[in-house]
């Protein structure tokens, strides 16, 4: 597994379960690529791009993962969720901390210092997350993962479903992976049934927000799909990955905002409780004014996504897709 190769390597061929193993190797290189940075600490993208690889990982085994036996894989699966649980902690909060100095820099030092416990506090629980990522990092159950995969993604064969005696059935890209790229597209589509079909802003302001959230997932894996097939794919599908990204990073700025109302409210209870027991005031002007912000934030989002959305969901973008499928 030595080297960087600018893409996985997959063919139209290939069978599913060996493309698989050529994408989650690619990963897994850049996994291991970023850890020195991540466990470094110095530059916060390292360990921003260690995650995305563990998060391509997953979305890979979710297109290739039933041409594996289960019990194959089973382990695998479960090393990287704990691994990117573990990155995503000290992740969440770098996006929380790096937006919040944003919003103090053109402030006042008399407002950047009603907002300090809060940033405080957001440092505190970095630094805490980042020491539980550090001792697993340097666990023998991160050590005993990494050597596991490592193994299973150099043994071509290892874990792979057989294919029946008695019946074709599919099992090259050229074969499935038309069916894989419209399965997560209908995903996305199926987001028709509760978000507004029109461009009305107010409309999309109706939307439980945890509508979004599940739409941003599912872009997030059309994406994914269409990114590990590319290199069989013409290149005109490289715009639908802009608009599908264009998409996803819209719904994900939404997502960082709603995360921070949340956890800005969280702060604002504790110290509302803390301050009835001890009797005495709370300094909370620059939370609030802060809330108020992201909240507003959090609705122009909402408000200017209607027209990404109907981009996603017409005509237009499910013509180019099929002709690109049809390049398989």
């Amino acid at each position: 597994m030595k080297g960087q190769r600018k893409g996985p390597g997959v063919l139209p061929d290939d069978p599913m379960a060996e493309a698989g193993r050529k994408v989650l190797a690619f990963h897994f290189r850049r996994m291991l690529k970023h850890e020195p940075g991540t466990r470094e600490g110095s530059d916060i993208e390292a360990l921003h791009d260690m995650r995305v690889a563990t998060r391509r990982m997953r979305a890979a085994f979710r297109v290739f993962g039933r041409f594996f036996q289960r019990s194959a894989i089973r382990k695998h699966r479960r090393g990287l969720r704990q691994t990117a649980a573990m990155l995503g902690a000290v992740r969440d909060l770098d996006v929380l901390i790096a937006r919040m100095e944003l919003y103090l820099a053109p402030l006042s030092d008399e407002d950047r210092s009603a907002l300090e416990p809060l940033l405080n506090t957001w440092h505190k629980q970095r630094m805490a997350a980042r020491a539980a990522m550090l001792d697993y990092l340097d666990s023998k159950m991160y050590r005993r993962f990494v050597r596991r995969f490592r193994r299973f993604l150099e043994t071509p064969g290892a874990g792979v479903v057989p294919p029946p005696d008695d019946e074709v059935v599919p099992v090259q890209v050229r074969h499935v992976a038309p069916e894989q790229i419209w399965q997560r597209y209908a995903c996305v589509r199926a987001y028709e049934t509760v978000l507004p079909n029109d461009d009305d802003p107010e409309a999309m302001l109706r939307v439980p927000i945890e509508a979004l959230h599940a739409l941003r997932i599912d872009c997030k894996r059309l994406r994914y799909t269409l990114e590990f097939f590319r290199e069989v794919l013409p290149p005109e599908v490289e715009p639908l990955i802009s608009q599908v990204v264009q998409a996803q990073d819209h719904l994900g700025d939404l997502h960082d905002a709603d995360v921070a109302i949340q956890l800005v409210r969280e702060f604002i209870r504790r110290r509302e409780r803390k301050a009835r027991r001890r009797k005495a005031p709370a300094d909370l002007q620059g939370a609030y004014h802060f809330l108020e912000a992201k909240e507003a934030e959090r609705m122009n989002l909402q408000r200017s996504f209607p027209g990404l959305w109907l981009e996603l969901r017409g005509s237009a973008f499910r013509e180019h897709l099929a002709q690109v499928v049809a390049g398989l």
